[in-house]
């Protein structure tokens, strides 16, 4: 079989009950996180209004978007939503994936299942599915996709849209695996945004949902789908890779689950910055460094993170500021802190903390450098005026797999993210019916509390 046929089957056969106990708990964590993301970025990305104005021109229809009305198509509200989860950076990912399967997976899920008329339990096992499909497609294409230019979360997160929607829509082998071969046909995404237009590099991973969508509904009519999307001479291995190993690819599928193996996002930045960022803010905190005293602030990283956060020193706007890891740690350095505050204005124009980041030399470090992929760190050295210095060597983030955050500081972040857009009763409300999601015959009430 073909390896969209053996997704097919794995998406076709497994339901609520087959999911292990802790996958379940994993997958409702997910949906929170990622919900919470999108909330944080339905108000504080600079371009939610003309999304949510440019769907609404598109066609009309009965499904929400966070913070607005039940008036989108499904697709075009899945978009929305998707688009938002990734637009602040909070949104979580798994390093050998390179990808954020969350962004994409989670809102397709939600608009489907509001669509649909989908049970929570639905919802929870559309989500592991989708989680599953997207990691094992995108960690064996990458880094190589990333280094061909190819941004993961928007290409692979096609696939893993496709599953959810496909799943929730209730398709057969046949159709299921259709709609994954429609997916590769549709996807699309360079990581040129990163570049150029980092503040609307979100709408990639926002396509990726409604691509997704598209895909499973052209199979439930019948029509074809491209089956050797994923390893035909052609497909996304041979043009957007190097020596996949196919066989690996499904190995174990219905037996171990990947989704486990996700990071949590607890800073608004690329996540290839945050080793530095963080190892900045604790070297300030644990040794009480007054920012005025830093003579130069050397962060030894790997080529990717150079590459894409390396460079950058004086954001001009917010997507600068995501992308900047000079910035990020001078923040992070001059506050014990980086947060949404400070992708805005005010923030990254502020001249101590640009003299501050001015101070930052960035660099491809030979030792990071032979761990990645495996490991995903930094080297940062502060340096003082009076000639002390504090070094940090970091690979383990919070919020990683090896340095886990808990349930419970995973609510708090939700309700950090939650607090700009709703009163504190209404995102409380939120965290007790996502903590009961099981229960619920329908979403509505869910998507209500998010409009």
């Amino acid at each position: 079989m073909y390896l969209t046929e053996q997704f097919a089957a794995f998406l076709a056969d497994t339901d609520y009950d087959d999911l292990p106990e802790q996958v379940v708990k994993e997958a409702k964590e997910r949906i929170m996180d990622t919900l919470g993301a999108a909330i944080a970025g339905s108000v504080n990305w600079e371009y939610a209004a003309q999304l949510r104005e440019a769907c609404r021109e598109l066609g009309t229809g009965d499904c929400g978007v966070i913070g607005g009305e039940n008036c989108y198509p499904a697709a075009h509200a899945a978009m929305v939503n998707a688009t938002y989860a990734h637009s602040v950076e909070l949104d979580d990912g798994h390093k050998n994936a390179g990808c954020h399967a969350g962004a994409v997976v989670v809102p397709t899920a939600l608009t489907m299942a509001q669509s649909l008329g989908k049970s929570g339990r639905e919802l929870i096992t559309a989500v592991a599915l989708g989680y599953e499909v997207t990691y094992r497609i995108a960690s064996h294409v990458n880094p190589a996709q990333i280094n061909k230019g190819f941004h993961p979360s928007s290409n692979c997160g096609a696939y893993g849209a496709a599953a959810v929607a496909g799943k929730l829509m209730g398709l057969s082998r046949e159709q299921l695996a259709c709609a994954l071969g429609q997916a590769g046909m549709l996807a699309s995404g360079t990581m040129e945004a990163t570049k150029s237009g980092q503040r609307a590099k979100c709408v990639q991973v926002g396509n990726a949902a409604y691509n997704g969508i598209l895909a499973a509904s052209l199979a439930q009519t019948g029509m074809e789908g491209c089956l050797t999307a994923l390893e035909g001479p052609n497909g996304l291995f041979s043009t957007q890779s190097e020596n996949v190993d196919v066989e690996d690819v499904c190995r174990g599928l219905s037996e171990v689950y990947t989704i486990g193996d996700t990071y949590n996002k607890m800073y608004p930045s690329c996540r290839h910055a945050q080793p530095g960022i963080e190892a900045a803010l604790d070297l300030g905190v644990e040794n009480g460094i007054d920012p005025d005293n830093v003579a130069a602030i050397h962060i030894g990283t790997h080529k990717v993170a150079y590459e894409l956060t390396g460079i950058i020193k004086e954001p001009k706007n917010s997507g600068e500021a995501k992308f900047s890891l000079a910035y990020g740690s001078a923040v992070a350095l001059r506050e014990h802190g980086f947060g949404v505050a400070n992708l805005m204005e005010q923030s990254y124009t502020n001249p101590e903390t640009l003299k501050l980041a001015d101070r930052v030399t960035c660099e491809i470090d030979p030792d990071v450098q032979a761990l990645f992929p495996q490991k995903r760190g930094a080297k940062v050295r502060i340096e003082l005026k009076d000639g002390t210095v504090y070094e940090k060597e970091l690979y383990d983030l919070k919020g990683s797999p090896n340095n886990p955050v808990s349930t419970e500081e995973l609510k708090r972040k939700f309700m950090s993210n939650a607090k700009a857009a709703m009163p504190e009763e209404r995102a409380e409300r939120l965290l007790v019916l996502l903590a009961e999601l099981e229960q619920f015959e329908r979403v509505d009430a869910l998507v209500e509390l998010l409009g």
